[in-house]
């Protein structure tokens, strides 16, 4: 990236840095051992493993709880403030922020147009169809019913049955290329 705010763990207390701090070194340490248990078989008393993780956790004391200097504070928690100005301002003003293909580059724009010009796109071509209700239960009872039908007959295992059973909370439709996914457009 072309620009990356300058420590941001400056925003928060030192109780709040701490805690990130344990977090991160244990996330990096049940990576860490479970490889080194798995694949070199080195057990997790060794004292290298020990070692390895005093000094990460030192390194991200030193990454995470480094003083800053007046000025880069200041410059931070006026960064922290603008971001929170613009992020207002949108959730205010009912816009979208969308970034373009492939380029990086972000478009502001109101989420009236953006509907009057997906409806005009869909009047124009004429290809698209507004179902009435969604498809996803319907196909999600199927997958369902099929799944116990194969357990049933005894073609899959119940531990192969409940790899394969879809949660309800999580399960949703696959989007087509032309549809903006969730994590690409956020609506304000």
């Amino acid at each position: 990236p072309n620009y990356i705010r300058s420590s941001q763990s400056s925003l928060h207390s030192y109780k709040h840095q701490e805690k990130h701090v344990q977090q991160e070194h244990k996330n990096i340490m049940n990576v860490i051992t479970r490889y080194l248990i798995r694949e070199h078989h080195i057990p997790l008393t060794a004292t290298i493993i020990r070692e390895f993780s005093q000094h990460l956790e030192t390194s991200l004391h030193q990454q995470y709880m480094i003083p800053l200097s007046h000025l880069n504070i200041y410059r931070t928690r006026k960064e922290f403030k603008l971001m929170k100005s613009i992020q207002h301002r949108l959730q205010k003003g009912n816009y979208i922020l969308h970034e373009t293909d492939k380029s990086g580059i972000f478009h502001i724009g109101n989420s009236v147009d953006y509907e009057k010009k997906a409806e005009a796109y869909r009047q124009k071509i004429g290809a698209y169809i507004e179902l009435d209700s969604n498809p996803l239960w319907c196909v999600f009872d199927k997958v369902i019913l099929l799944l116990n039908d194969l357990r049933s007959k005894k073609y899959i295992l119940s531990w192969q049955l409940g790899k394969m059973m879809p949660k309800r909370e999580t399960v949703q439709l696959a989007y087509l290329y032309f549809i903006p996914k969730p994590h690409k457009v956020i609506h304000f």
